[in-house]
């Protein structure tokens, strides 16, 4: 089973369920601007839905720009070890999806797919994102 997101930006309320969830789940708090998935508002247009597209990213350009090897390919996860990162920010760059960002403390971090079950997935209603081949 491939790993990754079906976007559907069309179904998309632009509600920010998805990321409410997600910062709660990384920060036991509500932190939306510093969830892993983020929803640029584009109304009246249709939203833009930011988030790690894994086996869609052609190459993965982020874990061949890490100087450190702070980025990896594990199970069909990119993955970021953040005490490995240095915060030269390379991966953002040249990230095609603009879905890695840098934290307060100078560290990159990204969706890690919540080990194979995201929440944000579970907490759209209206099936903006729905899991690959799901």
């Amino acid at each position: 089973m491939a790993i990754g997101f079906e976007i559907d930006p069309q179904k998309c309320t632009e509600c920010e369920r998805c990321m409410a969830v997600c910062s709660l789940l990384k920060f036991q708090k509500v932190l939306i601007r510093q969830a892993s998935i983020s929803v640029e508002r584009n109304w009246p247009e249709i939203p833009v839905i930011r988030v790690c597209r894994f086996d869609d990213c052609e190459g993965q350009p982020c874990i061949t720009a890490c100087p450190v090897a702070a980025i990896s390919k594990q199970d069909g996860i990119v993955r970021i070890n953040r005490e490995a990162c240095i915060g030269c920010g390379l991966c953002v760059q040249v990230c095609p999806e603009q879905a890695i960002w840098m934290d307060g403390e100078n560290n990159a971090y990204k969706c890690d797919f919540c080990g194979g079950d995201p929440a944000c997935v579970k907490e759209c209603v209206t099936g903006a994102l729905s899991l690959k081949g799901g």
